[in-house]
């Protein structure tokens, strides 16, 4: 994740939420993580269905107790409509 990229998340997380206070320890500390995670989206509970729907997510960490916070990355509106979704370190 480049570092345009992590300041309009952390920008529209700020704006959408107000204050973040952990839900079990109620500390305001967090962290970013300096990434993205998906949930698999699928049909059936057994066994795993790759190439089906993903849901794109940014997570943060309580510095304290360690709980874990996510968000979803179209909610917020930061997926971007690419028909090219090739890896941006391939240039590399």
């Amino acid at each position: 994740m480049d570092e345009l990229k992590k300041k309009q998340i952390i920008e529209t997380l700020s704006k959408r939420v107000k204050s973040f206070v952990c839900p079990i320890c109620h500390q305001s500390k967090y962290s970013f993580v300096d990434g993205y995670s998906v949930d698999i989206i699928q049909q059936q509970y057994k066994g795993l269905q790759l190439g089906g729907l993903i849901m794109p997510k940014v997570t943060l960490v309580c510095n304290n107790c360690g709980h874990i916070d996510s968000f979803s990355l179209g909610v917020l509106g930061l997926i971007e409509d690419n028909a090219d979704d090739s890896d941006e370190n391939n240039n590399e």
